[in-house]
């Protein structure tokens, strides 16, 4: 189907009034929102105070309560979204033309290219975030017969972009090397709340892992490593609770049966997680790159378990490095090494006041690069030219 610019429709949605009189507005455009797992997303935007937020999506999950703001559907109805997702048409044009927004900021690769075409039509500038599996996915780049609505319209995003914004270092070197123009890629770090940080304590407690039960989180390794820790220890080998759900628990949980100590959470809300994270000794986080190229951009449980006074085991992956840097912030291993990750976990255990240290570097990292505060602030002047 030809793509074509978004055109008016005379059918209306109920849209709210913005909330701060006179004040700007910006359009934060992702397909679904909000999904269980981004939560992250409404970080980028907790200092915003000079401009009214208006979420464009084409799906409303249960989660889209917890926006700040008000929000505005692409579509009704399937075929509608499916219009909208092939050429750009979408029936709230005239109602964001009287929003006048400033700029449009996209959440991954691919929002980016669905909202390339309502950037256009409306002539403002367009801010696209890549999170870290979107930038190297062999999925974005594999030749099909019928190209994916990104690879037909990526040559247009790179040359109409005002900036892509990149959740690491390595996200931005993975773009550079995809050919995307370097004066137009820049490493925004999303960051985290720190008005909570917890001081480092010794502690008794067990190992934890926080996140998706899918290939690049690397839990199969981390069960890995803990049977080899149950081999050697015995009895003595420390607890792992898994706090997560996902398409793969059950081959995890298959894999894990013959280990006592292991135990499986479930998705937790944060209010449980921070809960967890009160009598934990240590989080684990072994990412790697999945089979089909997903991979992590920095995952935000690094900063949140710092943030906890908790000591971080994890890889050498994505932008992991640029956060733990080991035996200075944390433990880094490398990824898909069960044996390193086994000898890491069981350092992480012992009582040493280098860990405590260790864990005061990281706080004190976080304050330099990761105040979300700071960094919303940041993106806000950016989204609004100033």
């Amino acid at each position: 189907m030809p793509e074509a610019a978004p055109v008016a429709s005379a059918q209306k949605p109920d849209i709210q009034k913005p909330n701060i009189l006179n004040s700007p507005n910006i359009i934060v455009f992702r397909d679904k929102l909000l999904l269980p797992s981004e939560g992250f997303i409404k970080t980028h935007y907790s200092a915003f105070d000079a401009a009214n937020l208006v979420y464009l999506a084409s799906h409303f999950g249960w989660r889209a309560g917890e926006l700040d703001g008000q929000t505005m559907a692409t579509a009704t109805g399937a075929l509608q979204r499916f219009v909208f997702k092939q050429t750009g048409y979408t029936n709230c044009l005239a109602d964001l033309h009287q929003l006048a927004p400033k700029s449009i900021h996209a959440h991954f690769g691919r929002g980016g290219a669905l909202a390339l075409p309502v950037a256009q039509a409306l002539g403002v500038p367009l801010y696209v975030t890549f999170h870290g599996g979107d930038a190297t996915k062999q999925t974005h780049s594999r030749r099909r017969l019928i190209p994916t609505i990104y690879q037909r319209r990526l040559s247009r995003l790179k040359a109409y972009a005002s900036g892509f914004l990149c959740v690491s270092q390595f996200v931005a070197d993975r773009l550079a090397a995809q050919g995307f123009p370097k004066s137009k890629l820049i490493t925004h770090y999303i960051g985290i709340d720190l008005a909570d940080m917890t001081p480092p304590t010794q502690r008794h407690g067990r190992l934890l892992f926080i996140g998706r039960l899918v290939d690049k989180k690397g839990v199969d390794i981390l069960l890995a490593a803990m049977q080899r820790l149950h081999n050697t220890l015995g009895e003595k080998a420390p607890g792992l609770d898994i706090a997560g759900a996902g398409p793969l628990e059950d081959a995890l949980r298959i894999q894990a049966a013959d280990l006592p100590s292991v135990r499986f959470l479930g998705w937790q809300t944060p209010q449980q997680l921070a809960s967890i994270m009160r009598t934990a000794q240590a989080v684990v986080v072994p990412s790697r790159i999945a089979a089909d190229g997903d991979c992590e951009g920095l995952p935000t449980v690094v900063l949140e378990s710092i943030r906890a006074g908790l000591p971080v085991v994890a890889t050498n992956h994505a932008g992991i490095p640029e956060v733990i840097r080991d035996q200075e912030t944390g433990f880094l291993v490398p990824e898909n090494d069960p044996d390193a990750l086994a000898a890491a976990l069981s350092a992480v255990m012992r009582p040493d006041d280098h860990i405590q240290q260790m864990v005061v570097n990281a706080q004190a990292r976080l304050q330099q690069d990761f105040n979300a505060a700071i960094q919303s602030d940041k993106l806000q002047r950016r989204l609004l030219g100033i």
